[in-house]
């Protein structure tokens, strides 16, 4: 398993839906955090693979090449 560490966010939203994350957070802490996690790994899987595909392309201009090298540190 890896090391993780906790991160305090502040987000704006409407006000239903902050409602809704408050409910949700007291009934069931970890979705949130599940949900968040899920969100940014496919992200990163995506950001990722947005790049293999720009490098397999002929037509790859050098900031897509490099933005793949950015979302390579990212994992």
């Amino acid at each position: 398993m890896s090391i993780s560490r906790s991160v305090s966010l502040v987000v704006n939203l409407p006000v239903d839906l902050a409602d809704e994350v408050e409910r949700v957070q007291e009934s069931d802490p970890e979705f949130i955090e599940k949900v968040l996690t899920y969100g940014l790994v496919r992200r990163a899987v995506f950001a990722r693979l947005q790049g293999v595909a720009a490098l397999h392309r002929p037509s790859a201009s050098p900031l897509e090449s490099s933005s793949y090298e950015s979302s390579s540190s990212m994992t």
